[in-house]
């Protein structure tokens, strides 16, 4: 493992880890077209550092609605010990917020966990047809943000709920998690700038899920080299960082659904070309 390699690697792990293009997806076309091996020789804890470094770059960007997080896990510790849970979560938003973000995470790990040990994600990837009409389907869901729902509303527990099984569901090869969930909660009337928070702070939890659902103790001694992996790991959190300010700023204009062309045309090119 080199250092222009991890560095690469990183940086594709930053930019598709938010962007609505499914990283998964393309990864899997890549396998697919060209036969790539090279992402399977990749050290597991090279990947799970990866990963870490895309969710320090929501932890950043989010630093403020994390600490407020945080601050929601003491007051609802605190209420659990007072029988006062129930009012705590009702009148104090960060703790709200944290609870709604656990509850939607709850479908998101059951769907994942299913499709996972049902083999149907693996089945997807290497499919092309399978893969493709995730494509298609992702770009129909992006394009579907054009007719958002303009009568906003608050984030409520069944809507939180739907999230999730949005979320779940968008473990599909093909199908962008951040794309998902987004469109959906503005198809469900919630504003801009909070479905683009509530999907971010949603991707911790469904990251570090997916990545402690395929440890595997046996192949974390493979480290590669430090200062690669260093690289690597700068790489994937100052091009995460960019991706998903920019993103935010694409749902917050409404311009979400410009990607949409562009999955579209990766989906056709996977059903003719394979």
């Amino acid at each position: 493992m080199d250092y222009i390699y991890i560095t690469i690697l990183g940086a594709v792990q930053g930019a598709t880890e938010f962007l609505p293009v499914s990283s998964s997806g393309h990864l899997a076309a890549g396998k697919l077209f060209f036969n790539l091996k090279a992402f399977d020789q990749a050290p597991l804890l090279l990947e799970i550092i990866l990963h870490l470094a895309t969710l320090l770059a929501v932890v950043i960007v989010y630093r403020k609605d994390v600490l407020g997080l945080v601050e929601g896990f003491f007051s609802i510790a605190k209420s659990s010990v007072t029988n006062n849970l129930v009012t705590t979560v009702k009148d104090d938003k960060n703790a709200r917020l944290l609870f709604l973000l656990f509850m939607a995470s709850l479908p998101t790990a059951i769907i994942g966990i299913a499709m996972e040990k049902s083999g149907i994600a693996q089945a997807v990837s290497e499919n092309h047809i399978f893969l493709g009409i995730s494509f298609l389907s992702c770009s129909a869901i992006l394009f579907a943000g054009r007719f958002e729902n303009l009568n906003k509303k608050d984030l409520s527990l069944k809507l939180a709920l739907i999230i999730g099984l949005a979320q779940g569901i968008a473990v599909m090869p093909g199908i962008s998690r951040s794309g998902t969930t987004i469109i959906v909660a503005l198809l469900l009337g919630i504003k801009r700038e909070e479905a683009a928070k509530f999907s971010f702070l949603l991707s911790v939890p469904a990251i570090l899920g997916a990545a402690l659902l395929d440890l595997n103790p046996a192949a974390l001694s493979d480290t590669g080299e430090t200062g690669a992996v260093l690289s690597g790991f700068a790489a994937a959190f100052i091009v995460g960082t960019l991706s998903l300010v920019l993103l935010i700023k694409l749902v917050k204009n409404g311009r979400l659904w410009l990607f949409s062309p562009y999955v579209a045309a990766m989906g056709t090119m996977v059903l003719l070309f394979l």
